[in-house]
Formats: structure tokens, C-alpha cells, sequence
């Protein structure tokens, strides 16, 4: 107020960083962008097209090298640090639950979006990006510049672009597109320049690369095992039970299986049309690997979770064709008795390699990047994909022409961008290393309404703090479920103050009315006040954390529906609703 009153041209600082998160950005093609590229337009012309250069102020971009798979959710859930998903995808298998889950991809928020200072949260424009991706990111692009202007109360602002991986999967020109960016920062700069006496310090970073595949073909992997034995269902009850979450068009396949079947399985899916490689948890070690290529060469990679270091054993031939790599190790002495390495002497000899950090990365993948992580990930040829059948057959009506989720460099290499430093090659799990690790993340439970079913064990694998329970969760008893409850309407309530809850049994079948009967009355299921909060030694006051009664009886392996309420001065004011499983002893699951 003093300021405006002494001062009345003076305003609040913007953001000094703007920090652009853009889905599926592959190193090769920026690489090639800030060297130059040459390109012929619908009409014969040749066009010469280079951004993002050094006289722009751009240092040479660097490779981030995504996870395995080379996802979304999980790359950039690894990337800021937070606690793993429950699955690789929103179509996941629950192990504790013993069911396959289905979220809605488009109509859903993982915990990274709701971090951005701006992301598309329109469900109809996340939609459209599947079918007009050029205009939905040039809608992004816009209203990420318009969202900067109005910002006054951070140091950084993170934006979330989703049309990038959208467009290149349906074969459109992302060097136009990058073009089109590099001209509006460029002004963007100019104004801020002119406005803050001072650059805009930019940070681009992606989370994977694209293949950019001229055709497909679909893996026939359901007819492959059920040829073979085994059963694809949504559960495992015996030990031919498969389960295959599906989500989208990729060149990379989750198996869930019984663990002993996995010595069986994995040999047998390397004569499956369109594999790559084969990854799989040795059943009788929990931190061996076993991986095999379609030739059928066999090697095992053993993790000590400890101090982080791998070993590559070749048994039979070598599937990742890693002996030379395993022999500059040991002349550089980078190998110790046992033949392990350290995570960062391996990616430093490996980060250029047709498979770039191997062993981290399918060690990771198969133990800790989700919650529920597989029991075999499949590495895709890059002409091959696997989809559901309705899926591919859309996909027929447009001009589907990349994928990614593979564990070889081109599906694998995002990128890191700045105009403020140098950066380096790093990985996904490495990038927050070289800034600060991401400071300024939107606090979005501080904001919002929402609730979540947490466990100690789950909150273990958050690997960079952002929020107090991050670093306050082993407050929490081990092998328990806690429901965890945020909104601004707890900061104006004491402690003491309860939040009541409905939980009843989702039915997706509901009976048909009979009409000669009058309608029964909608029975709302069983309510709770909830009192017992969880001791912690920093809670903030937009959140509790609540110990469930312990004689809360519930079906086993059942869906229900939990909705929460305070009570308000003249009325109850909704808090959450959320859908939840529960486990084999009838408990909720926490993931």
C-alpha cells in the first residue's frame, strides 16, 4: 500500500524464471533444431529453420534420460521428485487390491500437474489435443504468456505443455512448432526486459523422447499367451493369470503376473513378434533382474539398494550388448570385487549408448517408479506398438506416426534447455540436482479441496520434499492406512473439529427398477465422524491426517465411495469424494 502511494508506476516483481515443462520434446530434434535444419514445405520449397541458438543466449541442450518405461506420469513424477504413482499409467493393476483400476487420462490430475503454476485443466481442450493438437498448443502457449503477466508472487513459474506429445504422435511438424515458441520467447524476453531491467531466465525440460516411426504393427500379445496357457483377466488367482493394463498406443508392455511364472514367462515372450528386450524380477531375489533380447540372449542385473551400485552379468550371449562398456569400467578401475558400479559411473559410461543407463533404469522400473510396479516390462521395436483393438482402429482414422515408452535412447532422450547456466546430461531422477530441486512447486492442497488413502511405506519414496508430510511421514505407524484430508476450511476450525464421512459400496450394475414395486429409498451407507488425527510434529493447517476406526468392517476386494463434509457455520460444506479398493481382510488400499 506504501508503495503505491509513494510510488505509483512501481509494481510487484514477476517470476524471474519461467520454467516450461514440454511433453515429449526429443533431444535429436532440439539438437538438430539449434544447429539448423532444412525442411521443404507442402510446396517444394526449402526452408532452413533454427531456434533456440546461442546468439538467442541458449547454452547446447542436454539429454534427460527418462525412465523405464518412458512415460509421461512416471518421467515426470521421477523429474520433480514426488511420491511414486500407483501405476505407469491410469489404467493400472492394484496388487493389494488384486484388481485392475481404470482412471479416466483425461478428466484426471496427477499430483505433477496440480504442482504447475499453469496447466491445462479444461477437460474439452485436454481432449481437442487429440484431435487438433497445433491449435490446443497454440492455446497452451497463449494462455501460459497471459498466466505469466498476471503472477506476482513467485520466483518461479512452471507450465505443463501437453500438445507437444499430443501432435507428434499424430504427425505433426514439431519444428514448426518449437519455431513458432523460440519467436513468442523471444518477445516474451523483449517485454520482460524492458519492464524488469533484467532477462527472463528460461528452463526448458522434457520428459521422453518420440520415435517418429513411419508405420506400425499391433504385438499380438493376447492371442501369444493364450496360446501359450494363460489367462488375461483383471486379477491373478492361479499362476496362468496375466493382467495387461492398457492405456493408449505405445511400444512398451506392463505384464503383472504370478512372481513364479516369471523364470517361464519371460523366456517365452522373447519369441513374440515386434520384442525388443524382455525385463523381469528374479521371483527368488528381489533385487535381481533378469533381461533377455528376441534372439534370445540372456543376461541378469543385480541392484544393491544400499549404496545404489549395479552389476551386468552376461549368462548367454549379451542382450544389451554391454561387455564393452562392463570392460571401460574395469580398466578405469570403476568396478569393484564384486563387479558392481556405482548409479553415476554408469550413466557417465552408458549415456550415449543404444540403451542408455540399462541397468538403473530397468531396476527402477521394475521396483520403484509406481507403486505397483510389474513383474515383466517389455522394450518394443520402434515399428511396433501395443494398443487394445478399439484404440488402434481410432487411430487408423487419423495420421498416428510416433510413440515412445521403449528403453532405447530414441524413445528415452528428453532434453534440458536454459538461457541462465550450462546445463549437463543427466537423468530423470538426477535433473532437480542441477536446480535447486524445483523450488516454488505450487502447494495445490494448500488451495484446494481433496483427499487421498497415504501409507508410510508410499510417502517413503518421495524423493524430494516439497510439502511437510514429505519429510514428517515417518511420524506415521508402518503397515497402516491413514486418509489424508486437505482445504482452506480446516485452517478456520479447531483441531478437535471432526470430519464426518459417508463410505458406501460402489455398485456399477445398478438393479433394474421393478415398476410394480415402489422405489426403495437410497440407503447413503455408513457414516463416521472422524476425530483421530495422526501425530505429527509440523502439520500445517490446511491438512489433517486421520487413523482409520479400527472397527471399520468392510467387504474384501470390493470398490466403495468415501465422501467427506465439515460442519460450516449455517450449513456442511463438502470437502472430498473419492472411490477407493479395499484388500483381501477387507482394509483399505492405500495404492
Amino acid at each position: 500500500m506504501l508503495c503505491v502511494l509513494a510510488f505509483p508506476m512501481c509494481s510487484l516483481a514477476l517470476p524471474k524464471r519461467l520454467i516450461l515443462g514440454l511433453d515429449g520434446i526429443a533431444y535429436r530434434d532440439l539438437k538438430a533444431l539449434q544447429e539448423g535444419v532444412v525442411t521443404t514445405n507442402l510446396w517444394g520449397k526449402t526452408l532452413h529453420r533454427q531456434a533456440f541458438t546461442a546468439a538467442e543466449g541458449y547454452f547446447p541442450v542436454s539429454r534427460m534420460i527418462s525412465t523405464f518405461p518412458s512415460t509421461s506420469d512416471v518421467a515426470w513424477t521421477d523429474i520433480f521428485g514426488d511420491r511414486p504413482l500407483p501405476g505407469y499409467q491410469r489404467t493400472y493393476f492394484s496388487v493389494a487390491a488384486n484388481a485392475q483400476i481404470i482412471i479416466n487420462g483425461i478428466t484426471t490430475t496427477m499430483e505433477h500437474e496440480s504442482q504447475m503454476s499453469w496447466q491445462l485443466e479444461n477437460n474439452m481442450l485436454r481432449t481437442m489435443g487429440y484431435m487438433y493438437p497445433v491449435h490446443t498448443y497454440a492455446y497452451e502457449i497463449h494462455e501460459t504468456i497471459s498466466s505469466f503477466w498476471d503472477d506476482t508472487n513467485d520466483d518461479n513459474f512452471y507450465v505443463y505443455i501437453r500438445a507437444t506429445d499430443d501432435a507428434q504422435h499424430l504427425d505433426r511438424n514439431i519444428f514448426d512448432m518449437l519455431c513458432s515458441l523460440d519467436q513468442q520467447l523471444q518477445e516474451m524476453r523483449a517485454r520482460f526486459q524492458k519492464q524488469e531491467g533484467r532477462d527472463l531466465e528460461i528452463l526448458i525440460i522434457s520428459d521422453h523422447g518420440h520415435n517418429h516411426a513411419d508405420a506400425f504393427k499391433r504385438v499380438q500379445i493376447r492371442p501369444f499367451l493364450e496360446k501359450a496357457g494363460y489367462r488375461i483377466t483383471e486379477s491373478i488367482l492361479n499362476s496362468n493369470d496375466v493382467v495387461l493394463p492398457t492405456t493408449g498406443i505405445e511400444d512398451w508392455v506392463e505384464i503383472h503376473n504370478s512372481p513364479a511364472a516369471t523364470p517361464v514367462l519371460v523366456p517365452l515372450l522373447t519369441g513374440l513378434e515386434g520384442v525388443d528386450l524382455v525385463t523381469g524380477r528374479d521371483p527368488n531375489n528381489p533385487n535381481r533382474f533378469l533381461i533377455m533380447n528376441s534372439q534370445g540372449e540372456r543376461a541378469d542385473i543385480d541392484w544393491n539398494p544400499t549404496n545404489d551400485t549395479y552389476r551386468y552379468s552376461p549368462e548367454q550371449g549379451d542382450p544389451l550388448n554391454y561387455q564393452p562398456v562392463v570392460a571401460s569400467l574395469t580398466q578405469k578401475r570403476l568396478l569393484d570385487a564384486d563387479g558392481f558400479a556405482t548409479s553415476d559411473a554408469w550413466m557417465a559410461a552408458t549415456m550415449t549408448n543404444p540403451y542408455p543407463l540399462a541397468p538403473e533404469r530397468i531396476a527402477h522400473g521394475l521396483t520403484r517408479v509406481t507403486l505397483n510396479p510389474a513383474t515383466i516390462l517389455i522394450s518394443l521395436k520402434n515399428n511396433y506398438v501395443h494398443a487394445n483393438w478399439l484404440i488402434l482402429r481410432g487411430a487408423d482414422l487419423s495420421t498416428f506416426s510416433s510413440t515412445h515408452g521403449a528403453l532405447d535412447k530414441i524413445n528415452s532422450d528428453g532434453v534440458i534447455l536454459a538461457n541462465f547456466k550450462p546445463t549437463h546430461d543427466t537423468s530423470s531422477a538426477r535433473v532437480a540436482d542441477q536446480f535447486d530441486n524445483f523450488p516454488g512447486l505450487r502447494n495445490f492442497r494448500a488451495e484446494g479441496d481433496g483427499a487421498e488413502f497415504i501409507s508410510r511405506e508410499g510417502q517413503a519414496l518421495t524423493r524430494i520434499p516439497h510439502e511437510p508430510l514429505d519429510r514428517d511421514y515417518q511420524s506415521l505407524p508402518a503397515n497402516e492406512v491413514f486418509l489424508r484430508v486437505w482445504s482452506p476450511q480446516l485452517t478456520q476450525l479447531d483441531n478437535n473439529a471432526p470430519v464426518n464421512v459417508t463410505i458406501e459400496r460402489v455398485k456399477h450394475f445398478p438393479e433394474s427398477p421393478n415398476p410394480r414395486l415402489a422405489p426403495k429409498p437410497r440407503v447413503l451407507g455408513r457414516q463416521l465422524a472422524l476425530h483421530q488425527l495422526a501425530t505429527l510434529s509440523d502439520p500445517p493447517p490446511y491438512e489433517r491426517i486421520y487413523a482409520l476406526p479400527s472397527d471399520l468392517d468392510l467387504r474384501p476386494l470390493t470398490e466403495y465411495r468415501i465422501s467427506g463434509w465439515v460442519r460450516g457455520r449455517d450449513k456442511s460444506v463438502p470437502l472430498f469424494e473419492l472411490n477407493f479398493r479395499t484388500d483381501s481382510q477387507g482394509r483399505p488400499v492405500a495404492y
